[in-house]
This record gives C-alpha cells, structure tokens and sequence, in this order.
C-alpha cells in the first residue's frame, strides 16, 4: 500500500499557501519548473494562477505535503502540466508514479489523449523523471523578454487596439497565420471577453496584420502576432510589433514576454532585432494519456 493519500486542491482551499510556496522554490535555475500558464511563466506563483488551472494534483504523506502538479489547459485534446513538484528528492521515486497514475486517470476521464511537459533546459533531473514517465521530446522553445519604457513615446499611428469592427480581420489574420491555434475559435470576442486584447496594423487602407496580448503590470504576454502571407516581405512584422510594445507601454506595462519554437528562427530575428533577450529555454515534452 502507498503511505501517500490523494488529494485535490479544490478539497484543501487550505493547503494553497503550501502549494504557493512550494511552486516558488523552482524559481528560474537549474530546478526551474516552468508554469503550465504561458503568460505566468517565470512569475511568482500566485494564488490565481492556481484557480487558471483545471486542477492541482496534491500527495500528502499525513498533513505534509509531499509533492503537487498542476493541470493547465492547452487544447481541447491536450493539457500542458506545471510541475510536478517534489520537495524531498529521496521521495521522488516513491511519489512521482502515484502523481502521474492519478493524472492519467484523471485525463482520460476528461476526454484529453495528450499532455505536455515544457522542461528547463537545465533542470536535468526533471527531464530525467519526465521521460521514464514516458514522455519524448518534440521541440525546444525559448523564454524572451524586454522592458517596455522606451516604447512609451514612439509613434504607432498605423497599429491600434482592435474596435469591435476589426476582430473578424483579425480573426482572419490569425487563422492564416496560426492554423494550429484555437485563438480564434469561437471568435474574438470571446477572447477578448477572458481578457485578451487584439491589436490590427492598417497599411494602405487595409489590415494587414494582427496580434493578441494578455497579461499586464508587470509584465503583459504576446501570445499571437502575425502578417498575413501576401503581405510579408515589406516589413510590416516590424512595424505591428513596435506598435504593440508602445500601446502596452501606454497602458503603464511594464515588460512584454512570449515564447517562440527554436525552429522559427524568422521570428526569433524579429524579436531580437526588437530588444528582446532570452530569459531562458526548454524541451517540449509530448506524451499520450
């Protein structure tokens, strides 16, 4: 028999701050756990990003916890995990499978066929735990930052926060240019509902590029920017991005992050070319249910 009991957080609203601190010990180094809530990602934990989750997975040895991992939504077939986090290396052995037996369980219930793992480069010993728990590398991705202060006075006539108008173009845009993502599925204004903001890039009278941000205060995250295909080639990628940096700095953000896949290396040279540094990077982990 386990000497590990089950539990969700949802049943031990007390346990949060426990969670909290636990997830703050795998701050960015060589025991960075990445947050499975892409805007969240090398923030400090905090008790809304556990209630973004679609559950947090706790083992309790008695009253002390001796590892958690949260759930955090991707896709409707696939969720991407935050942790697990195992305080006490000598017990990963011992807790790790209970952890991962509960969470399969709980996905297939759920309908979900996959999940994803995105593991710091340098956290060897959880990419180690990942893949004998199955899990095999698909790509790598990079963590990239900068300060949004300089922005603050730069023109960006041609780049404007989307009006109600805008959003099936941008939609448009989007799906041309992101035909994996559901961003735009239903629709816009339901994104803009969960607290997303769109920004268009009008050039000659038409739009010709749109981009989706969420997050803000300390730091607000591009999830999505693109030009469409017909209309690359004039620099517009530059001009869309500059815009969105100096409306968020209006908005008194104060950095913009995002991630980028190591293989799109034209958009790696954007973000570069635009300030941005890497922070960090990681192995994207895929395995099935």
């Amino acid at each position: 028999m386990s000497p590990y009991t089950l539990a969700d957080l949802d049943q031990r609203p007390d346990l949060v701050p426990n969670v909290l601190a636990l997830f703050a010990t795998t701050a960015q180094g060589s025991g960075h756990v990445v947050c499975g809530i892409p805007a969240r990602m090398g923030l400090e934990p905090a008790a809304a990003d556990l209630k973004g989750t679609l559950g947090v997975l706790l083992a309790m040895s008695g009253r002390r916890l001796a590892g958690a991992l949260a759930i955090c939504p991707y896709s409707e077939e696939q969720v991407t995990l935050w942790g697990p986090v195992i305080p006490d290396p000598r017990e990963q052995p011992r807790v790790m499978p209970v952890l991962m037996q509960e969470l399969r369980r709980a996905l297939r219930e759920g309908g979900f066929t996959s999940m994803r793992s995105q593991v710091d480069t340098r956290n060897r010993t959880l990419r180690a735990w990942m893949m004998a728990e199955g899990f095999g590398p698909w790509k790598d991705m990079h963590c990239y930052e900068r300060e949004l202060a300089p922005f603050r006075s730069a023109d960006i006539s041609d780049v404007q926060a989307a009006a109600r108008a805008d959003l099936d173009d941008a939609a448009r845009i989007l799906a041309e240019c992101f035909p994996d993502s559901d961003h735009h599925r239903p629709n816009l204004v339901q994104r803009e509902n969960e607290g997303y903001r769109h920004y268009v890039l009008r050039h000659e009278g038409r739009t010709v590029g749109a981009a989706a941000v969420q997050g803000g205060g300390r730091r607000s995250w591009l999830k999505l920017i693109g030009v469409p295909r017909s209309e690359r080639g004039k620099h517009l990628a530059h001009r869309l991005l500059d815009g969105v940096l100096a409306s968020e700095a209006r908005l008194a953000h104060h950095a913009m992050g995002l991630e980028v896949l190591d293989d799109n290396r034209p958009a790696i040279a954007l973000y570069e070319k635009t300030g941005f540094q890497r922070r960090w990077s990681a192995s994207l982990l895929i395995a099935p249910v």
